[in-house]
């Protein structure tokens, strides 16, 4: 590729002809991408998508009035006209009441390319290790169906500009393997599934264990029932817990904070989690898929405590709110792509590991529920209110021991009080998606049932 057709060169021609059609401030986002998708049925390659996308967002501000516009042609004729329309656009909007803030330059190393040979290796080889992963989830007795084992990647190069002279650039990678099945038994049906999102193919897990843990998820649910309604410890698995964080990051989010949208305003400093909980957000994490040096508007990442022993430590913040919250550098503004707006977000959020084995923590439960699948828990989600409910499955506890499955029943209560009634957390801890937890138990939950 020409020098002058590198993301970061993109980015700039396009800051340079906002700042010549006269806006006060700009930055750019450039992003080229090739994307493949794979997926594999019975043995044999049952679809394949391959894609390349290039695409560039102008943000502009005039007079305190911010607009952002994107295109996929980078020709000069077509950036000069895209800074032309945003501020149009721009001119059109109402003035904001807050400043509008645009990274300082600084110099900020991006993190190596984490798997450079990803693009060389065959579409066969690919499908060998989906069709391997497939054999593996067919072979646990009890599967009958296999529905999908698929693969997506993206590996890429992304520049980000600004008009106070940020110029920084990123390697982009990310390969997503998933498969799911169909364990069948007296006229009864359940799914089961495994996946993992990495930087690298060298991240994933070993292709037979993926099959195997898919099909356990299925088969173990077979012949499951309702229980009665019940005060119990309800036990979540990785699969599940993570819901909570996701829940758990609205209420985190600075904006909503200086907004008073968040039940943790003026919570810092405060206990509100049992003292095991430290939940962290650390985009430096290189095993981490979300993994990166600067943030959606160029301010350098960190590694970050929110939840600290149990005392909450930190909001993630973007430059705006952390301005209004006494918390300069911003570092958590995230966007879905190129042309998605910039908001406040996550990166790799975790609840850090503990020291039981998932075993102990069941042998540990005299009576309880462990929890292996959620449904509807976003359904009302609120930064306002942390009333958590779900409908779930799983396995239920007695003696120490699972004792048959369990469909039917909804667990609820406040995500506050769950945080602060966490009492065992496990040692399993992988970071195989974005938010991730170790197997961890609460002492007491509502369980409604029959």
């Amino acid at each position: 590729m020409p020098a002058s057709q590198d993301p970061v060169s993109v980015a700039a021609r396009a800051v340079e002809m906002a700042l010549k059609v006269g806006a006060d401030a700009a930055d750019a986002c450039t992003l080229y991408a090739s994307n493949l998708g794979l997926s594999v049925r019975d043995g044999q390659i049952d679809t394949l998508n391959r894609a390349v996308s290039r695409g560039l967002s102008l943000r502009v501000t005039l007079d305190r009035r911010t607009a952002m516009a994107h295109t996929t042609d980078l020709s000069a004729y077509s950036l000069a006209r895209l800074a032309t329309t945003a501020l149009e656009m721009a001119r059109v909007l109402p003035e904001s009441q807050e400043p509008v803030y645009y990274g300082a330059a600084q110099a900020i190393e991006a993190l190596p390319h984490p798997d450079p040979d990803l693009q060389s290796e065959t579409i066969e080889a690919k499908a060998r290790r989906l069709s391997e992963i497939e054999k593996a989830m067919l072979a646990v007795p009890g599967m009958t169906r296999s529905y999908s084992v698929s693969w997506s990647q993206r590996d890429g190069e992304m520049g980000l500009v600004n008009s106070r002279g940020l110029s920084l650039y990123a390697p982009v990678c990310r390969v997503e393997v998933g498969v799911e099945g169909i364990a069948e038994r007296d006229g009864e049906s359940f799914t089961g599934g495994y996946s993992a999102a990495v930087p690298t193919r060298r991240a994933l897990p070993d292709p037979a264990e993926m099959g195997r843990r898919a099909g356990a998820r299925a088969v173990e649910l077979l012949g499951a029932r309702a229980v009665p309604s019940t005060k119990a410890p309800v036990i979540f698995a990785p699969q599940t817990g993570w819901a909570l964080l996701a829940c758990l990051s609205e209420a985190l989010r600075g904006d909503n904070v200086v907004q008073r949208r968040s039940y943790l305003a003026d919570r810092k400093g405060q206990v509100i989690a049992a003292p095991a909980v430290t939940i962290r957000d650390n985009p430096l994490l290189t095993r981490g898929v979300a993994r990166g040096t600067f943030d959606a508007e160029g301010s350098p990442t960190r590694d970050l405590a929110l939840v600290q022993n149990g005392r909450l430590q930190s909001y993630l913040c973007d430059l705006a709110a952390g301005a209004q919250l006494g918390v300069p550098g911003g570092g958590n503004a995230v966007r879905g792509s190129y042309d998605s707006r910039i908001e406040i977000g996550t990166s790799n959020l975790y609840l850090e590991a503990g020291g039981d084995t998932p075993e102990a923590i069941v042998q540990g439960t005299p009576r309880g529920l462990l929890v292996t699948s959620l449904s509807g828990w976003w359904v009302g989600r609120s930064s306002v209110e942390d009333t958590f409910s779900s409908a779930a499955m799983g396995l239920w506890i007695e003696n120490g021991q699972p004792a048959y499955p369990v469909r039917g029943v909804t667990i609820g209560g406040t995500l506050l009080a769950m945080l602060s009634g966490v009492d065992r957390i496990g040692n399993d801890l992988e970071f195989l998606h974005e938010n991730s937890t170790p197997t961890f138990r609460v002492a007491e939950m509502a369980i409604s049932g029959t």
